[in-house]
């Protein structure tokens, strides 16, 4: 069964990136310069690679977002596995401010939102971080 990884952090290590996401996966992410229908081009993007039979990775911090994302999962018959990080106290606070989207990391996601797996990510910088089921 595809899967559509969903990542809810400000940074991951490159070891939690190569151990934990799907081989062959494709990121997918919106445009950043694009000014409108962001969310309608990063769902096209995820139905591209879904029909196409391969895994997808979106960053997708705000909840809109994840919810977008969640739904097209399941309208296109994909496993939807989530991981979350606590933002740090300190290193990038000032991003929280600023950034409403990233904001939203403060609040921990819940599985009823649509996800089949969700996991904690403790010690998502370091090299031997931990998993935690929620």
């Amino acid at each position: 069964m595809r899967s559509v990884v969903v990542l809810m952090a400000l940074s991951l290590s490159s070891t939690f990136l190569e151990r934990e996401l799907p081989a062959q996966a494709i990121r997918v992410g919106p445009d950043p310069a694009a000014k409108r229908h962001r969310e309608r081009q990063l769902l096209q993007q995820i139905e591209r690679v879904l029909t196409g039979g391969r895994d997808v990775v979106v960053d997708a911090s705000s909840r809109s977002t994840r919810r977008a994302v969640i739904r097209s999962a399941r309208t296109n018959g994909a496993r939807v596995v989530g991981y979350w990080a606590r933002p740090p106290e300190l290193g990038m606070p000032w991003i929280l401010e600023y950034e409403p989207e990233y904001s939203q990391l403060r609040r921990r996601p819940h599985r009823a939102e649509g996800f089949d797996v969700l996991y904690e990510i403790v010690g998502p910088e370091e090299a031997d971080y931990q998993l935690r089921e929620l």
